[in-house]
């Protein structure tokens, strides 16, 4: 027997009367994979927003990861300019401090050297007074002075006026009454330079100097004291110059010479 339209919709009116029947009825149409159809469309609207759930906690992470290597970032570049600059500050305080030693040490060394010098010309002037003092036995009689000395420097203005009246005007290097001792035996005159370690300059003084008395018609003999020669070549120096010497334990033919004259005996003293 053939179903009809007729019978289809007779179906349909008896369903609309008793709608409990649908549900009867799609079990028998249906198959179990249909039937469970909504049912597993629910599950996977379920499972697809849990998945946007998810999607979405793991974009939010993911923005909030990005916004804190972002931060991290600035607050690296940030630690990073600072620890420049302040390392910039501490290597210009240390060039500054480095500087600042650099010119205390050059004080130091300045200090030091000027101790050094002021040590060497104190001792310089301690050993020329003590061959001042100890002339008359250096030289075995006789009488001078430093040109200091009143009756010294009367003699040497008297010895030089003749040069003075002709316009002679010695230099500093020239001038007798700058010599450290002025010494005679009669009408020998030594013209005397004493350096602990003669050099030199002092060998030209003596020579100069006594240049400048010679011309003045005195008999005048340049001599050099000291304990050592600054050179070796400065002995040799004298003996060009003929330059009379005492030093340290040796003594010159000419030195020796003027020891040997013999000691007058004055009334007259010279005046300290």
């Amino acid at each position: 027997m053939a179903f009809t339209v007729e019978d289809l919709s007779d179906l349909i009116r008896i369903l609309k009367q008793h709608p409990e029947w649908c549900a009867e009825l799609r079990r028998v149409l249906l198959t179990d994979e249909l039937f469970q159809l909504p049912e597993l469309m629910r599950e996977l609207i379920e499972v697809s927003r849990q998945h946007s759930t998810a999607i979405a906690e793991l974009t939010e992470a993911q923005r909030r990861t990005e916004q804190r290597l972002q931060q991290l970032s600035e607050e690296f570049a940030a630690y990073r300019q600072l620890t420049d600059q302040r390392f910039a500050e501490t290597s210009q305080q240390i060039a500054e401090l480095v500087g600042v030693m650099r010119n205390m040490l050059r004080r130091l060394e300045r200090l030091e050297e000027w101790q050094r010098g002021e040590a060497g010309r104190r001792a310089g002037e301690q050993y020329e007074q003590r061959v001042i003092r100890r002339a008359i036995n250096i030289f075995l009689g006789g009488e001078g002075g430093s040109p200091e000395k009143p009756g010294v420097h009367r003699r040497l203005a008297q010895w030089l006026r003749t040069l003075r009246q002709q316009g002679r005007i010695p230099d500093t290097n020239e001038d007798p009454l700058l010599a450290d001792l002025i010494w005679w035996k009669g009408e020998k005159v030594l013209v005397v330079e004493v350096s602990l370690k003669v050099d030199e300059s002092d060998i030209q003084r003596a020579r100069q100097r006594a240049n400048t008395l010679q011309e003045a018609g005195v008999d005048a003999i340049p001599v050099v004291i000291g304990e050592e020669w600054a050179a070796p070549e400065v002995q040799a120096l004298a003996q060009q110059e003929q330059v009379e010497w005492m030093v340290g334990s040796g003594l010159s033919q000419g030195f020796l010479q003027f020891r040997r004259l013999p000691e007058e005996d004055t009334t007259e003293t010279t005046e300290h």
